[in-house]
């Protein structure tokens, strides 16, 4: 199971001041948008294949073509001098992770359900997740650090990583039976309804956008964190320990959702969850001093993590085994979507409007969130 972790981009350090990054290169705002546009354009069309193809060839086999595509971006972003090329590279680190995404929990799910663990999917997925967290928080620090002598370090030790990552996932063993696999492989989905276990269907699609519009939220925020921050005055070097600090508060998130499951049942977990973003957001708004914006940043940098952890758990317990890394494919694509268009919308939004009007905006999505989510798990039971 340790051996799992490794598929994730370990090294990937220069995670959390990414656009400046890009900026460094030579590109503009307008061009380093058109980065998440093709990198959102390209997942969303992607993804459904690759979770297909996760089916097909075996989830782990999947990972790895993902991992090692990953470790050719991080060398050619290194190479790549002319501005096109670089943003053509969003291409090639959004077809790798959809060969990871879908592929990864689905392999999980899978390793447990050969054991009949599958009721331990929430606790030990949260653990993992908090090892990745740690790991990416420390990676981060020490990409800071290597940034200050060029910005190609970061990428030169993730790509390294990622290759020593493939060479792990190699022994993880791929226990799905062949049988199975044979059955997985005739047709792609027929229709969504037919690889829910959850009924009605209405109700998982309406909790699952109500998720992926959340997600969107959330990443959206999280991705231009490091303008918002550069804007109130904060220094490059203090945003990178933010996401560096951001990353391990993250593996405290993740552990923090079995002890919460424990007091809470999981739809109230998401709904407080969600109130607290709409508080703080509103708190966050009416800050002026750095270091307390800092601090209530992290906060709600943190809070998300519960909430997808949980949601996670519940849609993993929603789906077939037969199509599992297709569907959750399917559902990434959906979420990809969602996060696209809710960032052309927060990129237009930060052009016209101020910080402050911007995080009200924020949470008061948050808010209508908390509500909607909280009306479709009633009605869902």
């Amino acid at each position: 199971m340790l051996l799992y972790l490794f598929h994730y981009q370990c090294g990937d350090s220069d995670a959390g001041y990414f656009l400046i990054y890009l900026q460094q290169k030579g590109l503009s705002i307008v061009e380093v948008s058109m980065y998440s546009v093709v990198y959102n354009i390209c997942t969303a069309v992607s993804e459904v294949p690759t979770g297909y193809i996760g089916d097909r060839i075996g989830r782990k086999n999947s990972i790895i073509t993902g991992t090692i595509l990953l470790a050719c971006q991080a060398g050619l972003m290194v190479a790549a001098q002319e501005k096109v090329w670089l943003i053509l590279l969003a291409g090639l680190e959004a077809v790798a992770y959809t060969f990871i995404s879908g592929s990864d929990s689905a392999l999980l799910y899978q390793m447990l359900a050969s054991r009949k663990m599958e009721d331990q999917y929430l606790k030990i997925n949260s653990r993992i997740l908090a090892a990745q967290s740690a790991v990416m928080g420390g990676a981060i620090f020490i990409g800071a650090q290597l940034a200050q002598y060029s910005w190609n370090l970061p990428y030169l030790l993730t790509m390294l990583i990622l290759i020593v990552a493939a060479g792990f996932m190699c022994r993880v063993k791929d226990i799905m039976p062949f049988a199975e696999r044979e059955k997985s492989t005739g047709k792609l989905i027929k229709t969504l309804k037919d690889n829910i276990l959850y009924r009605p269907l209405g109700m998982f699609l309406l909790f699952f956008i109500g998720i992926s519009m959340i997600d969107g939220i959330a990443c959206g925020y999280y991705n231009l964190n490091q303008l918002i921050l550069e804007s109130v005055g904060i220094s490059v070097s203090a945003i990178g320990l933010f996401f560096s600090l951001s990353y391990i508060g993250n593996s405290f998130a993740y552990l923090a959702v079995s002890p919460l499951n424990r007091i809470f049942n999981r739809s109230r977990i998401i709904f407080l969850a969600l109130i607290t973003e709409c508080l703080g957001f509103l708190w966050l708004s009416q800050v002026q001093n750095k270091g307390l914006f800092f601090v209530i940043s992290l906060i709600l940098c943190f809070v998300p993590e519960i909430i997808f952890t949980v949601a996670d758990s519940i849609i993993q317990e929603w789906i077939v085994e037969r199509n599992r890394a297709t569907m959750l494919s399917v559902m990434s694509l959906i979420r990809s979507l969602c996060s696209g268009v809710i960032y052309g919308i927060f990129g237009i939004l930060l052009e016209i409007v101020t910080i402050e009007q911007f995080l009200i905006f924020l949470a008061v999505g948050f808010g209508v969130s908390a509500v909607s989510v909280l009306i479709v798990l009633r009605k869902s039971r």
